[in-house]
């Protein structure tokens, strides 16, 4: 292989093309090629090795102490820095076929490290840095300021603040001055309102109320605001979350330092969702809503491509796909029922990490007292209506339409009683369904009550947690994936790994009796409370945006050339730098079930 070829092929390896010219002359002049037969062991706890290896052709299989096999190497790949950086070695590294590979001089490899900063971090720096190092590189290209921008990159509006008994007329010659159809009202207590014009009309001319009264009375408490070092795609969500048209920007201290506004933010990119939040508010006929509806795969699309995290995208079409729920909740529901019930959807939706319409998850809990067959013919036409917009009905019948799934407040509190005081895996399934369930139309107290209900009878149920627990060690997570490069390889990305981060956090959130839904914010509960380390935590977030984000190009794939789709991903279509993350992705999921394990003592139980 010619100095040519050596340097083309080190710099398709992430951190060597980030050497200098000299540094990647020096690697080369010490680096050898080596050749070894099949089943010879390259380094082990008690044989470390004086070179750091580059796999060339074959394969290497990494055993840990207990000879369980954790990780296979293929061409590309590289091992082990940690042994030469800290000298001792953890696992046993095996030619699993005839190898030829690179073998960078220990000392070499240690001056990179220590000359170049960059490359030093990679390996110096946790898993975690690692994840992102890797994201960073896999979708620079496809980064725009949609992932990047910050509140306080675009254009922020010059408060104008007044105290809470200023005269309205002396706020209004104020916001004049700064030319601001927005004012700002602080009260002693350190709160914000806000007046825009149309609080006066409403509040003011339509009333007739005379201009010398204070901003207090009139004054919309509280003013959302937002920290000038958010992501101003947050921004936009809570925008569209909330409707509203603007928000007070605050920093650290949490004091207010401006208003951004819709138009600051669509005028700093051009953004699809807020065309079709207007559609779904204007919305007066099913039709209406269907249109509006069809613009959810163009949003995904776009905000993939520009390499939106997932969780920001997901979070940004749950508040799109609650208002469907709740316009479509309106519209068919009798306005003199609409009131004797809540409308829940569960499962991925409930957590709100559903972003293509996969399947239906949902459910009525209607008042005690009130008949729920007057609810039959609506909640029919509302799953019908569903599935012509696009959201194919449940598998599993977990639907309005199922008996089941529409009842009253008592008969939810006698299936919690079952679930848990005679529990089976249906019972498990259904409970964790449940406790994922969020209000999207109706009254919402109703399922605050439930969840209230089902936290009371949970009290000292250690052997249920721990079977309920049990279902995180369900599906088999691949410690090993086989050869990218020659084979095509499925895997179901759910079950591998989704799953089971998602049913861990689920246990020890529903244990913490914790009430928020969506998988990232309960780690982040979780961590809070010192369940969670920070670097176990972390770990989590990073490997659950890398195993949603191949998730979800996979799907829109499919998408594509299917009508249907599934959690299937087929490695061989994957990146070199994609194949990393989703191998470290998997050993944190190992690791996280072998701490679910032992959380809940799941080996105690049959």
């Amino acid at each position: 292989m010619s100095l040519n070829d050596q340097k083309s092929f080190l710099s398709k390896i992430h951190p060597f093309e980030i050497l200098t010219k000299q540094q990647m002359d020096k690697c080369i002049k010490h680096m050898d090629i080596a050749y070894y037969p099949k089943n010879t062991i390259l380094m082990s706890t008690h044989a470390i090795s004086d070179h750091f290896f580059i796999i060339i052709k074959g394969s290497v299989h990494e055993y840990a102490a207990n000879e369980q096999l954790v990780m296979d190497f293929h061409p590309e790949d590289a091992f082990d820095a940690n042994a030469l950086i800290y000298n001792e070695c953890r696992s046993t590294f095996v030619a699993n076929e005839d190898l030829i590979c690179y073998e960078l001089e220990k000392k070499t490899f240690l001056d990179l490290l220590k000359n170049n900063e960059a490359f030093g971090n990679f390996f110096l720096n946790n898993l975690v840095h690692k994840f992102k190092v890797l994201k960073d590189k896999e979708y620079t290209s496809e980064l725009s300021s949609f992932m990047i921008a910050k509140v306080e990159d675009t254009f922020i509006h010059k408060a104008c603040i007044v105290d809470e008994n200023t005269i309205l007329l002396d706020a209004i010659e104020k916001s004049i001055k700064y030319k601001t159809s927005s004012i700002i009202v602080k009260t002693h207590s350190n709160e914000y309102g806000i007046i825009t014009d149309s609080t006066l009309k409403m509040k003011v001319l339509l009333q007739g109320r005379d201009l010398t009264i204070p901003v207090k009375e009139i004054a919309v408490f509280p003013l959302r605001t937002i920290n000038k070092d958010d992501y101003l795609f947050e921004a936009l969500t809570q925008l569209i979350k909330n409707n509203i048209k603007r928000m007070g920007v605050v920093n650290l201290e949490n004091e207010m330092i401006g208003v951004i506004e819709q138009v600051d933010i669509l005028s700093h990119f051009a953004n699809h969702s807020y065309v079709v939040d207007s559609q779904i508010k204007k919305a007066t006929s099913i039709e209406d809503l269907k249109n509006a509806s069809k613009g959810f795969i163009n949003i995904i699309s776009n905000l993939n491509a520009k390499g939106v995290k997932v969780n920001h995208i997901s979070n940004l079409l749950g508040q799109l796909n609650k208002k469907v729920y709740q316009k479509l909740y309106e519209l068919i529901v009798p306005n003199h029922l609409q009131n004797d019930a809540c409308f829940i959807v569960m499962g991925s939706e409930g957590r709100n990490e559903q972003i293509l319409k996969t399947d239906q998850d949902n459910a009525l809990v209607v008042k005690d007292g009130v008949d729920v067959q007057l609810f039959t013919p609506y909640m029919k036409k509302m799953t019908q209506t569903l599935i012509e917009f696009g959201y194919p009905p449940c598998e599993g019948n977990i639907m309005v339409t199922n008996p089941f799934w529409c009842k009253n407040v008592s008969e939810y509190k006698l299936e919690t009683c079952k679930w848990i005081e005679a529990p089976d895996m249906q019972n498990y399934m259904d409970l964790a369904i449940f406790f994922d369930a969020y209000s999207v139309a109706g009254v919402k107290s109703l399922l605050i009550e439930l969840k209230d209900y089902l936290f009371e009878k949970l009290h000292d149920k250690d052997i249920f947690m721990a079977y309920f627990a049990k279902a995180t060690l369900a599906f088999e997570t691949p410690s090993k994936i086989a050869n990218f490069l020659t084979t095509v390889n499925d895997i179901d990305i759910k079950k591998a790994g989704v799953f089971p981060i998602v049913q861990g956090i689920r246990s020890l959130a529903l244990r913490e009796k914790i009430r928020e839904t969506r998988t990232v914010n309960r780690v982040k509960i979780l961590e809070q409370k010192n369940i969670l380390s920070s670097e176990l935590a972390n770990e989590l977030l990073e490997a659950f945006d890398v195993l949603g984000t191949v998730r979800l190009k996979s799907q829109l794939k499919q998408l594509n050339n299917a009508d249907t789709i599934n959690n299937s991903v087929d490695t061989h279509t994957l990146s070199k730098i994609e194949r990393d993350l989703l191998k470290d992705s998997f050993k944190i999921v190992i690791n996280f079930k072998k701490f679910v394990s032992h959380t809940f003592q799941i080996d105690k139980i049959s």
